[in-house]
């Protein structure tokens, strides 16, 4: 008999047909099915990072015992619970990486080169009428201060030192082997970086770590980006800073209140942003759908998973 699974978030086609080929698979996107006989059977969930597995839902699973979640963050996982009832958590290690870091780059250099903005320029004839008004602002020769420094923050660095820039980070620790320079401070860090990048996980510990103060540290002449979590910025401070002029712009993917984003943010010029999807290509997709099948079939055969969160 297959193993009963869950699957809260889409898949990317190729792995779904197999997933769905070598489990009894229960589709039911961003909610839990209806039928109690049905959640009393399931043994694992496929969720994501904003579905997550709160203990709501947990506790509508009573025979449940993987989640694996589509993705790297797991920051609505209660993590508690699994280790309570000794749930297994797996993620996608590593598969969005590369992309979440493009993107960074792309909203940075929108946001710093106002590429959006000429375009739409062009596009309502304005340009007819004179040459585009605005300047823009380099990304190269600059410091570069970056909030985390997993695979993500890395890759990131990575990209921006071939800018030319001098490259900073703050994290919980050091990370042994990284060559960037470490601020244990995110309040010092802001003061010396011309651009701030985070890259850090969400959860109640980083929940508005970057505040109004850290924003008027970064400057009027400062750029944010975040890829990480909406909740790590205060998003009142930051409407506030960009319309007082109190940064010169941000580029972000995540909001605090997803997919709620104010209207006040939507209506700023310098501001770029993205409906939380700086993982969302083709190769990701293709590499977490492998990751997502590989844990099912690892722990279904008792065999230890290649991706498991030990917490």
């Amino acid at each position: 008999m297959k193993p009963q699974i869950l699957q809260l978030v889409p898949v990317c086609k190729k792995f779904q047909e197999q997933i769905n080929t070598r489990f009894t698979n229960h589709i039911s996107l961003n909610k839990l099915p209806d039928s109690p006989e049905i959640l009393k059977k399931i043994e694992a969930v496929i969720t994501n990072g904003v579905v997550g597995a709160p203990s709501d839902m947990l506790d509508q699973l009573p025979n449940l015992k993987l989640v694996t979640v589509h993705g790297v963050g797991y920051d609505n996982v209660d993590l508690q619970k699994l280790k309570e009832r000794q749930i297994k958590l797996s993620i996608a290690t590593n598969a969005p990486t590369q992309d979440v870091a493009d993107m960074a780059i792309a909203l940075l250099l929108d946001v710093s080169r106002q590429i959006t903005l000429r375009d739409q320029y062009i596009r309502k004839n304005e340009w007819e009428k004179g040459n585009y008004p605005y300047q823009g602002s380099s990304i190269s020769n600059k410091k570069i201060g970056i909030m985390g420094m997993g695979h993500i923050g890395q890759a990131i660095a990575q990209r921006l030192h071939a800018f030319d820039n001098e490259i900073a980070y703050t994290a919980r620790h050091q990370r042994p082997g990284v060559k960037w320079k470490y601020i244990p401070s995110l309040i010092e860090l802001a003061k010396i970086s011309d651009i701030l990048i985070i890259a850090a996980s969400g959860g109640p510990s980083s929940r508005h770590a970057v505040n109004r103060e850290i924003l008027e540290a970064l400057g009027e002449r400062g750029f944010v980006v975040n890829i990480g979590r909406g909740s790590i910025i205060d998003e009142n401070a930051l409407i506030d800073c960009l319309k007082n002029k109190k940064i010169a712009g941000a580029g972000l993917d995540v909001f605090e209140h997803e997919p709620h984003v104010p209207e006040t943010l939507r209506l700023l010029k310098n501001v770029i942003m993205t409906p939380h999807s700086a993982g969302a290509t083709y190769e990701s997709s293709k590499r977490i759908g492998a990751k997502i099948l590989n844990s099912l079939e690892c722990f279904f055969k008792g065999e230890n998973l290649p991706d498991e969160v030990h917490f």
